[in-house]
């Protein structure tokens, strides 16, 4: 049969046209076009967007697009892309959607108004982009909405009072926001509601509305770290299939209401941080499902009940911090409980060592109280990973630690403990932080801690700790250890360079980059405190890449070891208070991260390096009470240092001091930071150290000095020593000659200025100030 040849030109044309300009072929239908317009408005790459081919007749196959049946586009879901756009308007043809996800992916601009026409829509989630503007009242005509997701955005205004329209809405997540105005009371007819979150909205305030409560399939409330005042509502009692109640960091003030025993179904308790008043109820011990109740930072008085024994469930219970007083009672700590914290309150006594008996413990947090008596089963708690004692009326001696596999921290400072440091801590393979600050521990620097590879922070301050810290054949390990405090207490001997070489996590190849890190794991951060900067500061955070060194107010000796130049991850150094000498090291110019230097109250001799004007990051510098001499560096940080930087150190001179270094035409840097006094001798054959008595002269000291020495015998060795040609030339043309004893007085005139100016010449020497031809 012979072939047709108009059907083999369409065949050639079907395929070849699509190929030469795919919009002569045939095109997508308009659900099609109108994705394809949106695809050309993002400003950002749209290679994942590269299947949305013009040429097929339905975008069905598309990235992100589900069809029914009828091949109607009802699911549009693109995640996090870098799409750069705005949220598409041109939504006529696109009616059948019942889904929206565009989340994550750098939208900016408004939530459209336009978005109302999709009345199929049961499901939006714009979530985590950059949008602005108000959320659009219309979006309440869309009856068919579930779930609304248009949380960690930049929305502004109030939440829509026509909110209560959704009558088939579940799930609201508005967190992290910038909404303000008050929660509408229309909420109350949102009966299928199970999750509403508008957290992190800080100007979102008023109260909470009392309609809450016929939210009655509500299981998750969260309204943290808003402006949310005034009481809770008793209404709350309503909500019997509530698990999470997450209200912390808020304005909540007025009792915690007896009415929440009424939500059976209750895990989770956030009311930390408000001003609640009044007492714990009883009542919350009949929560059988309660997991953790978090009270911490309220207003709260009265006792712990005894009741919460009951949640046979409760693992995190902490009531610490501004009233409790009383005893610990014994039945208050269910056998599965995990962290416990009745930190800052007033109770006291004992703690009872019925707290040994909880084998699952990891956290235990008894610190600012007033107990006195701690069990000696502490140590024995295989599993317990932090133990926090600060600041009670402890006494005797630290328990003995046989069983502290998991231990990772452990904070008894400020106490009244004696006696040697418990050996028995080498049993502790992962402690991480070591503080024992303010107590009366007596003892030699425990050298048994290099098998502690894992410790981070140590802190022995103010403390009754003695001797020297090794010696030069001393073997240090502490790769990890950051933080360490030895300050306030009777170490002497000289610091030994061995122990700063094993600080291998101060060097610069340690400095950690990016995200900040913290000791600790996610939520029980450690907090110790630190002298930072001439202050103690409560450390809450311990961040990674905070490293200071403090060993001042002991009686160390020597010179500074070098090896301290290389901790190039150094925040802070204090050796203050001391009988330290020597140089300031210039290889301290390596130390790019310091923050705050401290060398005060030593023995220091010589002139400050010029190089440590590069210490850019240098806020608090002490050099003061020292016998430092020379000008001050000038420039960079170095012009914000006050006269206290540098008082006690009587050979310094320059700005800031009002004592000049005597050049009229300003400061200059030194010759050379790098001539010590040792190392200089004058080609007259003076060392420098002979000469150093005539530094600083003036005149009349040195008109005096001249007169003394010139009216001994010994003014004719030293005349003929130092200008013996021409004193000698002289006594020979006027040997005979009138007015000879004057002439002689003229010549030691004339021997006391020059040396009036050699000494003017080494003083600037001395001080680095270039020499110049004198007139």
């Amino acid at each position: 049969m012979p072939l047709n040849p108009w059907n083999t030109l369409f065949s050639f044309l079907t395929i070849i046209l699509p190929l030469l300009n795919p919009f002569v072929a045939f095109a997508v239908n308009p659900q099609g076009e109108a994705l394809l317009s949106w695809k050309q408005s993002l400003n950002g790459p749209t290679e994942a967007l590269s299947n949305c081919n013009p040429t097929h007749r339905t975008p069905c196959g598309w990235l992100g697009i589900t069809c029914n049946i009828n091949e109607e586009v009802v699911e549009l879901e693109l995640r996090h892309l870098s799409l750069y756009g705005t949220v598409p308007t041109n939504l006529s043809s696109l009616v059948s959607l019942t889904k929206v996800v565009l989340s994550s992916t750098n939208l900016t601009g408004s939530v459209p108004r336009e978005i109302a026409i999709l009345h199929e829509l049961n499901y939006l989630d714009l979530s985590d982009n950059a949008l602005t503007g108000n959320i659009p009242s219309e979006i309440c005509n869309l009856l068919k909405l579930q779930e609304i997701h248009l949380n960690s955005n930049q929305l502004e205004g109030s939440i829509p009072a026509q909110i209560g329209n959704l009558t088939s809405l579940k799930w609201l997540t508005l967190y992290d926001n910038q909404l303000n105005g008050e929660i509408p009371s229309s909420i109350g007819k949102l009966k299928n509601l199970q999750l509403i979150r508008a957290g992190g909205n800080k100007n979102l305030g008023g109260l909470i509305p009392q309609e809450i409560g016929n939210c009655t399939e509500l299981t998750m409330l969260g309204l943290a770290a808003t402006s949310v005042s005034g009481f809770l509502p008793p209404s709350l009692g309503l909500l019997k299939k509530l698990e999470t109640m997450n209200m912390y960091t808020s304005l909540l003030s007025g009792q915690i209401p007896p009415e929440l025993v009424n939500c059976s179904a209750l895990q989770n308790i956030y009311l930390h941080q408000n001003s609640l008043t009044g007492s714990i109820p009883k009542s919350l011990g009949s929560l059988k499902n309660l997991r953790n109740l978090f009270l911490w930072e309220n207003t709260l008085v009265g006792t712990i009940p005894s009741e919460l024994g009951n949640c046979k469930n409760l693992t995190i219970l902490d009531v610490s911090n501004n009233l409790i007083e009383g005893t610990l009672p014994l039945q208050v700590l269910p056998q599965h409980i995990v962290y416990f914290s009745i930190s800052t309150n007033n109770l006291s006594g004992e703690i009872p060592s019925y707290i040994c008996n909880l084998s699952f413990v990891n956290y235990l947090d008894f610190s600012y109280n007033h107990f006195s008596t701690i069990p000696p089963c502490l140590g024995n708690m295989s599993d317990l990973m932090k133990l926090n004692l600060r600041n009670n009326n402890f006494h005797g001696t630290i328990p003995k630690f046989e069983k502290c596999n998991n231990l990772r921290s452990l904070q008894i400072t400020g106490n009244q403990f004696e006696g040697p440091l418990p050996r028995s801590l080498v049993n502790c393979k992962k402690l991480e932080i070591l503080d024992i600050a303010n107590n009366k521990v007596n003892d030699t620097f425990p050298l048994w801690l290099i098998n502690l590879s894992e410790l981070r922070v140590l802190l022995l301050r103010s403390n009754g700790f003695h001797g020297a810290i090794g010696n030069h054949k001393t073997k240090f390990s502490f790769p990890n250890l950051r933080i360490i405090d030895l300050s306030h207490n009777m170490f002497h001997g000289h610091l030994p360079s061995n122990f700063f070489k094993s600080l291998t996590a101060m060097m610069n190849g340690n400095v950690q980059k990016g995200k900040l890190q913290y000791t600790g794991d996610t939520y029980y951060q450690d907090s110790i405190t630190i002298d930072i900067k001439g202050n103690y500061i409560d450390v809450v955070k311990i961040q990674t890449l905070l490293t200071t060194i403090d060993f001042s107010n002991n009686s160390f000796k020597g010179e500074i070891p070098k090896i301290i130049g290389k901790l190039g991850s150094l925040k802070g150094l204090n050796f203050s208070h001391n009988n330290l000498i020597g140089h300031i090291p210039i290889l301290f110019e390596n130390l790019t991260n310091l923050e705050w230097l401290d060398l005060s109250s030593n023995k220091f001799t010589g002139n400050i390096p010029i190089q440590l004007t590069d210490l850019t990051s240098l806020a608090i510098l002490n050099l003061s009470k020292n016998h430092l001499m020379g000008p001050i560096p000038q420039g960079k940080q170095f012009n914000t240092f006050t006269n206290d930087s540098y008082n006690g150190n009587l050979g310094l001179c320059g700005f800031p001091l009002t004592k000049s270094c005597g050049n009229d035409k300003g400061q200059h840097p030194p010759l050379s930071s790098t001539i010590q006094e040792d190392d200089f001798e004058f080609a007259n054959g003076f060392n420098w150290k002979v000469v150093l008595l005539g530094y600083g002269c003036g005149f009349m000291f040195g008109l005096g000095m001249g007169y003394l020495m010139f009216s001994s015998e010994k003014s004719k060795w030293l005349v003929n020593s130092i200008y013996g040609k021409r004193h000698n030339k002289v006594r020979r043309s006027k040997k005979n000659a009138p007015g000879r004893i004057n002439r002689s007085k003229i010549l030691l005139i004339r021997i006391m200025i020059s040396e009036q100016r050699r000494c003017c010449w080494l003083d600037r020497l001395k001080s680095g100030v270039h020499l110049t031809s004198a007139k």
